[in-house]
């Protein structure tokens, strides 16, 4: 297992990795998970059994819940940075070239030899009915255990991000957060009993529709009903709760207060990715001093802006794009068609 070093290289996009101080890499936020690398394909519709479609869009991305809330948070300003494990091999080469092109710093991630593999995702998105699908090899790499988790990288940042897996490092690394005044975000991303370990040294907890069903079956949709929830949650240990609920927009619970923030008018193309970016902007907003509710208008903006293109990166905004937006609903195409651009040629030069 080797250290991949990227320390003060520029990126693609002229973005750099976090700066060095001391010896020491200085970030805002660290995201830990697993990062992945997608082919996203978005068809008009899927074709029937036997039959074929001609795509609209068919290009190679980053991917990954943490992974993109990271690149979205660089996008933002904030310097962000990913702990993670990746292989050695050519999937993990591309995830690496992703993040540096979104200035996401990767100076602790830990790669394997070139017998390992790193995660990969088919994202198959469907414009007629607005769907998604993904088929995913999982990758022999594994994660991070807790031995290998780089707890100085951790104590440098403001706040920590997590996924909902519950894994041992992950459970570590939020434990020495909190023992070191770190604050601690998770992306409650899919249920499960092992997440439910983290919840009480998370401080933000952002979940989506889909984890919240599953941890309260049968729950209602009223306010009542899910302030009752939420109120369960932060009695557990997040200060901060809120769910996410896709078209709906999302509700939260801060300082006792329930709180509704609606979506954005956009045409959505692609909803991959999404909740991703939503955390990452954020709490790249959260850095910044503005209070929650506002955080999450600014995220669910981020959110809308990121659905107008295809997969999970394409149509990051920066910080004075999302301002515009936020003033005016002009959206910045004009610099998100040369993403786009990036990402198709990006595709075609890989020889794919």
């Amino acid at each position: 297992m080797t250290n991949q070093s990227n320390n003060n290289a520029v990126g693609a996009a002229g973005a750099v990795d976090a700066p060095v101080v001391g010896g020491s890499v200085v970030v805002d936020i660290v995201g830990l998970g697993t990062p992945v690398m997608d082919q996203l394909v978005n068809l008009p519709q899927i074709p029937r059994e036997e039959g074929a479609v001609r795509a609209h869009e068919v290009f190679h991305q980053g991917g990954g819940n943490a992974a993109s809330a990271m690149a979205a948070a660089a996008r933002l300003g904030a310097r962000a940075g990913m702990l993670a494990k990746i292989g050695g091999d050519a999937t993990g080469d591309f995830i690496i070239k992703d993040f540096r092109f979104n200035g996401v710093d990767t100076s602790r991630i830990l790669r394997g030899g070139p017998e390992t593999s790193s995660a990969y995702s088919i994202a198959i998105s469907e414009v007629e009915r607005g769907t998604r699908t993904f088929i995913i090899r999982a990758g022999n790499i594994g994660r991070m255990e807790p031995e290998e988790v780089p707890f100085d990288y951790i104590a440098s940042a403001k706040v920590l991000h997590l996924e909902a897996s519950g894994d041992p490092a992950s459970l570590a690394a939020a434990r020495f957060a909190r023992e070191h005044g770190v604050l601690v975000s998770i992306d409650a991303g899919y249920y499960s009993k092992e997440s439910e370990a983290l919840l009480p040294y998370v401080d933000v907890f952002i979940a989506s529709e889909f984890y919240y069903n599953d941890m309260f079956p049968g729950a209602g949709t009223s306010p009542e009903e899910y302030r009752k929830n939420m109120e369960r949650v932060r009695a557990i240990g997040p200060s901060v709760v809120w769910v996410t609920l896709g078209a709906r927009g999302c509700v939260g619970l801060v300082d006792g207060k329930y709180c509704e923030v609606p979506t954005f008018p956009v045409t959505v193309r692609d909803t991959t990715g999404a909740g991703d970016v939503f955390h990452g902007a954020y709490l790249a907003i959260m850095l910044e001093g503005l209070p929650h509710e506002e955080c999450a208008r600014h995220a669910s903006a981020v959110s809308s802006i990121k659905c107008t293109y295809v997969g999970g990166r394409t149509g990051l905004p920066d910080r004075a794009m999302l301002a515009r937006f936020l003033e005016s609903g002009e959206l910045p195409t004009a610099a998100l068609e040369e993403r786009l651009l990036y990402y198709r040629r990006s595709f075609l030069a890989s020889g794919d």
